[in-house]
C-alpha cells in the first residue's frame, strides 16, 4: 500500500527477500493516484487502497503509508480500512540484522543495513529505515518511524506513532510521547512530551502536532 516514495523502498526489500530464497513476490501496488493495471516498479496498481477487498485473498498486504507530521490522519485511516491481521505482512530486508528474541508486530518493515538489540520490541505498522540503530531493551510502539540512520540507545521507546527523523538520537532511557516528532540530526537527552516537534542539538521545542479528536 502506498506509491513511489516509500512504497518503492518495501517493494525493493520485498524482491531482496526474494532473491535471498524467501517464499514471498511482489504481485503489485494498491495506489490512490495512479490507474489500475499501471506498472509501477515494474508490477501493476491492482486498486485503489479502500478497496483492498477486491484483491485476491492470498495476497497480503504491506503499508507504506507513514508521513511526517500527518501521522494522525494516517492512523485513523489504517484502522477504518478494517484490514484483517492475517492480512498485514512484515517485512523484513535481508541485509537487516535483527536480535533473535525480538519481537515485531505485523505490518511492520525493517529496512537494510537496520540494526535491533537483544530484547527489543517492535510495534505494528512500525518503520524502521536504512540504517536505523536500536539498542538493547528499546520499544518502538506501534506506527512508530525510525528514520535513516537515527539511533535509540539502550532502554529508549518511542511512543505510539512518534518520530526519530534521520540521524537523529535519542538518549538512553529516554521516552518521545506519542505522536512526536524529532527532526534530522536532534539529540534527544530529554523525555519528550506527546505532540512536541523538537529539533536542534540538544534537541528543543519548535512546535506541536496537532491531533484532531
Amino acid at each position: 500500500m502506498g506509491g513511489p516514495g516509500d512504497g518503492l523502498v518495501v517493494a525493493e526489500a520485498v524482491k531482496q527477500a526474494e532473491m535471498a530464497g524467501q517464499p514471498v513476490k511482489l504481485a503489485g501496488f494498491l495506489n490512490d493516484i495512479l490507474s489500475i493495471g499501471e506498472l509501477l516498479y515494474g508490477v501493476p496498481v491492482l486498486a485503489k487502497i479502500d478497496d483492498w477487498r477486491d484483491v485476491d485473498g492470498d495476497i497480503v498486504f504491506a503499508p507504506a503509508l507513514q508521513k511526517v507530521r500527518d501521522m494522525p490522519a494516517r492512523v485513523r485511516r489504517m484502522d477504518k480500512l478494517g484490514v484483517p491481521d492475517e492480512r498485514w505482512f512484515t517485512v523484513i530486508h535481508p541485509r537487516a540484522a535483527v536480535s533473535s528474541d525480538t519481537q515485531i508486530g505485523f505490518g511492520a518493515f525493517v529496512a537494510s543495513c537496520a540494526t535491533v538489540q537483544p530484547e527489543s520490541r517492535i510495534g505494528r505498522f512500525a518503520t524502521l529505515r536504512a540504517g536505523a540503530m536500536l539498542g538493547h531493551h528499546c520499544q518502538v510502539d506501534d506506527h512508530t518511524y525510525v528514520g535513516p540512520n537515527a539511533v535509540m540507545c539502550g532502554r529508549s521507546r518511542l511512543e505510539f506513532a512518534a518520530h526519530l527523523g534521520p540521524g537523529s538520537v535519542l538518549m538512553d532511557s529516554r521516552t518521545m510521547g506519542r505522536y512526536s516528532i524529532s527532526g534530522i540530526g536532534a539529540v534527544i537527552v530529554k523525555n519528550v512530551p506527546d505532540r512536541w516537534v523538537m529539533f536542534g542539538n540538544p534537541a528543543k521545542r519548535v512546535g506541536y502536532v496537532k491531533v484532531d479528536l
